[in-house]
């Protein structure tokens, strides 16, 4: 069985998203478990419900719905840092609506579950190949700018 936590401080829609995330997964037969808003101790604890991490996911609702409040921003500090210094792993999960429900499933690749629309991953982007061995130098910088100004 999978658990699912869903944490957040007030106002970041954690109800909201357990309850689509339950509807998602149940059309799609998967065990799971959700739970809204449980107790840190009981995802911190190294025997508590929670500490199978290979079959427990941690979703933390990010502050991006509205401008937070002080309460929301320190409620939602403690539980990073929580988390964090329990070395539990966690998602943050942004978004508005039903894109919040995509990139939630997606978090938990689960992605195309019972959504609206298709859901893509962006394209991987080529890494960076320097020109020179020496690009810190300000002067082949301000040489390699010029010269790209100059095409414009």
């Amino acid at each position: 069985m999978r658990h699912i936590a869903v944490l957040g401080a007030n106002g970041t829609g954690k109800t909201w998203l357990a309850g689509q995330l339950a509807g998602a997964l149940d059309a799609q037969g998967q065990d799971f478990q959700i739970k809204d808003d449980p107790a840190l101790s009981s995802l911190t604890a190294p025997c508590g419900a929670y500490a199978d991490k290979a079959t427990t996911s941690i979703l933390l609702l990010g502050l991006d719905l509205m401008p937070p409040t002080p309460t929301q921003m320190h409620l939602d500090q403690a539980l990073r840092l929580t988390l964090t210094g329990a070395a539990v792993p966690f998602q943050v999960i942004y978004g508005q609506g039903q894109q919040r429900l995509i990139n939630a499933l997606q978090a938990l690749q689960l992605t195309g579950a019972n959504t609206a629309e298709p859901t893509t991953m962006p394209a991987k982007r080529k890494p960076w190949v320097w020109a020179c061995e020496k690009c810190s130098d300000p002067v082949c910088e301000h040489r390699l700018l010029s010269d790209l100004l100059a095409k414009r």
